[in-house]
């Protein structure tokens, strides 16, 4: 198995020591720790000398996308090895979804006696990975959520009113939603305010740009605090929800929404749409977040295209 550990990670700003010094007693395990996105590619390629089959990664939900990207644009290894995902960030996301759940200190113990041979708590689950092009100078990046419009506001917040405070985890987002939800009630421009966005879904162009509020598409099967909001029927692994302004009945809507089970007030006349698709595009002027990380896309330079980057197995260790 190979560990990579991102020490500026927020639970390993303070519990990384303590990683080390259990890992250490593994010799199954080989660990490495950087902050440098850049090293990631040459740490697969020397895990992949290694014979290294298991690739754990040890940081947050951006974290996880930087070893994504260089894992499936670079191709170090001659078949893609399973992921473990451990919750060493802030949010810790995707962890929840496809990965350990619980204190970092806690799920490290689990990976190594897991990695000693103990597999009786051992549950593997496929998740498609997100592939985006056509972002601002960066080649393609991978990651499991991209969100735009609203949710890059509510991240903006959250980091200056939310975690200030101290509260983190998944509670942190939960009190976002609730602000957000707050903000489209009362016509906050900060959180109501629609970005001119064309769609095109599998090739289906949805017709002029639609005056979208946010919009989030996603590989992982729940989103913190266990929220599904999309509902689509489509048989793809790549869930794309998105609201349009005016957006009516919010209030009554909501609850189905984050439930992924529309009530009578969920629908496109009132500004709700979801669908699961193998391709979509984005014509847009905006900010966006892939896996908590701020990019740039740009109607000049083209659609931003958001594809099926690949199936990989991830490993949940429960106890």
């Amino acid at each position: 198995m190979g560990l990579i550990s991102n020490p500026n990670s927020r639970r390993n700003r303070t519990r990384l020591h303590e990683v080390e010094t259990i890992v250490a007693n593994h010799p199954r395990i080989h660990h490495r720790v950087t902050a440098n996105s850049d090293a990631i590619a040459d740490i697969l390629e020397t895990f992949a000398r290694l014979g290294v089959n298991t690739l754990a990664i040890n940081g947050g939900d951006g974290t996880g996308a930087h070893v994504l990207s260089a894992l499936l644009s670079q191709l170090p290894f001659p078949q893609t090895p399973a992921i473990v995902l451990l919750p060493g960030g802030t949010t810790n996301m995707n962890a929840a979804d496809a990965g350990l759940r619980g204190p970092l200190i806690d799920c490290v113990r689990r990976l190594c006696r897991w990695a000693d041979g103990d597999d009786t708590g051992c549950e593997r689950v496929q998740r498609a990975i997100l592939r985006v092009t056509g972002a601002v100078g960066e080649p393609p990046r991978y990651g499991m959520f991209f969100g735009t419009g609203t949710i890059v506001n509510g991240i903006e917040y959250c980091h200056q009113n939310i975690h200030t405070l101290g509260i983190r985890d998944e509670l942190a987002p939960g009190l976002v939603v609730l602000r957000t939800l707050w903000g489209i009630i009362r016509q906050d421009t900060r959180f109501a305010a629609p970005t001119a966005t064309g769609i095109a879904l599998d090739g289906r162009d949805l017709g002029p740009a639609r005056p979208v509020i946010q919009l989030l598409i996603t590989s992982l099967q729940r989103l913190f605090l266990g929220l599904r909001p999309f509902w689509g029927s489509e048989p793809h692994p790549v869930h794309c929800t998105w609201m349009e302004h005016p957006a009516r009945r919010v209030l009554r809507a909501f609850p189905g929404l984050l439930r992924g089970r529309p009530n009578r007030h969920v629908s496109a006349q009132n500004g709700y749409f979801s669908h699961n698709a193998g391709e979509i595009r984005l014509w847009l002027d905006a900010m966006f977040t892939l896996d908590g990380e701020m990019h740039q896309a740009s109607r000049e330079q083209g659609p931003l295209i958001i594809g099926n980057g690949g199936t990989i197995e991830f490993i949940r260790i429960t106890r």
